[in-house]
């Protein structure tokens, strides 16, 4: 099985695309998104290509990150330009790469693709001398711990653990590769629209 991450090209949109369909409707984003993106910022569009067939990809962009500032977080359409990007200025008007956006095919989740995605990230902002990689990690499990257990707010169900591990499934494989959330102002109520998450989201951060 021969595996490549390798940048985006135009002429894989229409697979691009197949990726994000394998995922329920309300959770896609349009061609123009996709292709906006790849236009704005080609270095930080990946793909996972498995024996000639794309079955992930990961997209990013330069960002300015205030560690004393989460309230920049307001949601992810007002970080993003609702997932267009922003014109992009010089790479060292910025110290942050911002992880837009991460699909795997439903067909294809497990593994080491999630990790070895978002490290191309933090490989290319280690090689623009940038100083963090930040996502805003929607917390999956956070509805079914509050149906299950005594509700708690957000800010505390982010932090929770059993043993070394964090209760959250996602932001336990983000704790994995060096990503967590600096502390409860990073915990952002409507941040992107989400059920199981009820809304919330964590901005999870790699101080590299």
């Amino acid at each position: 099985m021969a595996v490549v991450i390798r940048n985006a090209k135009i002429e894989d949109m229409d697979q691009i695309m197949a990726v994000e369909e394998s995922w329920p409707e309300m959770a896609r984003a349009p061609r123009d998104k996709f292709e906006a993106r790849l236009e704005k910022y080609p270095q930080g569009f990946f793909v996972w290509e498995e024996d000639g067939r794309i079955l992930a990809t990961i997209t990013a962009m330069p960002f300015n990150y205030d560690p004393e500032n989460a309230k920049q977080f307001s949601n992810w359409d007002d970080v993003t330009n609702k997932g267009y990007l922003f014109d992009i200025g010089a790479p060292e008007d910025y110290n942050a790469l911002y992880i837009v956006s991460g699909i795997i095919d439903k067909n294809a989740r497990g593994g080491d693709i999630f990790e070895r995605m978002v490290n191309a990230e933090v490989d290319l902002a280690r090689s623009l001398g940038y100083g963090y990689v930040v996502a805003g990690a929607v917390i999956p499990g956070y509805k079914r711990y509050c149906v299950k257990n005594d509700a708690v707010p957000a800010s505390e169900y982010v932090f929770m653990k059993r043993g070394n591990r964090l209760i959250d499934p996602l932001l336990d494989m983000y704790q994995k590769i060096g990503f967590q959330a600096p502390d409860a102002a990073h915990v952002v109520r409507e941040y992107f629209p989400d059920d199981a998450s009820l809304n919330y989201a964590a901005i999870v951060v790699n101080k590299l």
